[in-house]
């Protein structure tokens, strides 16, 4: 007997959203943690300017993974305004995202150790998981427009490039990185480019 097919409301899709931001939430708040550690452990009599120079390390960790997933957030929450409906893609998709965004802040402090051999590498790729997430559910609903909104303001969205050209970019730069592995983080410069990318982009996809 075939298993009846799961039922997707509107409820559900706000309850897949609301669990998204607490991944995130959570996963914000974790970062701090470290740094409270390193409060505990501060000898009697030390200066504040002592503590930000023999930490600094740490402190750099956790300002770039703190943008760095709220920027995530930002184009993850801009991107589910313009869904109504949710399948079961869509939670996958979901799903491997939160799992970069977990995983980032591990990504970051490999980074920033300088001992550690091919952590650019490591953090671009996720990175590019992240934002490869992010565009495969832009695109699903690209594609399938009965989960999306109907309106104008989602019309012109369908006709934007979805984030291929951060993508892109994130591809040249881990490529740049496995060739290059002492090149450290000057391949992430490559961002720059996003913009002029993305524009073009929308002008090949929409000539008028």
């Amino acid at each position: 007997m075939a298993a009846p097919e799961s039922r997707k409301s509107e409820e559900g899709l706000s309850r897949l959203i609301a669990f998204a931001d607490a991944v995130v939430a959570i996963a914000l708040t974790l970062l701090v943690l470290p740094l409270v550690d390193i409060a505990n452990d501060l000898p009697e009599e030390t200066s504040t300017g002592e503590v930000v120079s023999d930490h600094s390390l740490e402190l750099t960790s956790f300002f770039v993974s703190f943008v760095v997933i709220w920027i995530l957030w930002r184009q993850h929450h801009q991107t589910m305004e313009y869904f109504r409906a949710y399948d079961r893609v869509l939670v996958n998709l979901t799903f491997v995202w939160l799992l970069t965004i977990v995983v980032l802040p591990f990504a970051t402090a490999m980074v920033d150790d300088s001992r550690v051999e091919w952590a650019t590498v490591l953090y671009i790729g996720v990175l590019a998981i992240s934002v490869a997430a992010l565009v495969g559910i832009g695109q699903w609903g690209h594609r399938h427009r009965d989960l999306l909104v109907d309106d104008e303001a989602t019309d012109r969205w369908t006709r934007s490039s979805g984030g291929w050209g951060t993508l892109l970019a994130l591809a040249i730069a881990l490529a740049i990185a496995l060739v290059y592995p002492k090149s450290g983080n000057w391949p992430l410069l490559l961002l720059v480019l996003t913009d002029p990318i993305e524009r073009l982009l929308s002008r090949v996809r929409n000539p008028d």
